[in-house]
């Protein structure tokens, strides 16, 4: 009996492991998305303040994908251009969306790849002082189209 017990006990263990408690995916999915906002990359104590526009989309999955952008605003701005596209991002939180493989170059020096942990809250994607590779420091308050929200599944 207690040889029964042990083996079922160890196999609610084992598939305990297997699936998360939570499933977290962006909405809606299997759409196109923009996000315009204020960015800033800080490199070698130079700061470069711009807005940017990027776009992207999300799979049916939940899984969204930057895959472009540009940037306006202060001298050098026009010059900032993404690598390493598309950038996956995936929810991992509630309000916690993880950008990966982020990567840019700009006239203040080339940043990532990296990846940055961000808050998505009321379609707002914002970001604090996250550290990129390449000694660079980014910031971000962008607001998406549509609305992209964090939900859980299962």
């Amino acid at each position: 009996m207690k040889t029964t017990i042990a083996m079922i006990a160890g196999l609610a263990f084992a598939t305990a492991g297997i699936t998360p408690a939570f499933a977290w995916h962006l909405i809606p999915e299997s759409t196109n998305f923009t996000g315009k906002g204020t960015t800033s990359a800080t490199k070698s104590g130079v700061n470069l303040k711009c807005t940017a526009s990027f776009t992207g989309n999300t799979d049916s999955s939940g899984v969204g994908y930057i895959t472009g952008g540009t940037f306006t605003g202060e001298l050098g701005c026009s010059s900032v251009t993404l690598g390493n596209l598309p950038w996956k991002s995936e929810a991992v939180g509630r309000y916690v969306v993880h950008i990966e493989n982020a990567q840019f170059n700009s006239p203040i020096g080339n940043c990532g790849p990296s990846t940055i942990a961000t808050k998505l809250r009321n379609g707002v994607v914002s970001f604090t002082n996250a550290q990129m590779s390449g000694g660079c420091t980014v910031s971000g308050h962008v607001t998406t189209s549509p609305k992209l929200s964090i939900v859980s599944g299962d």
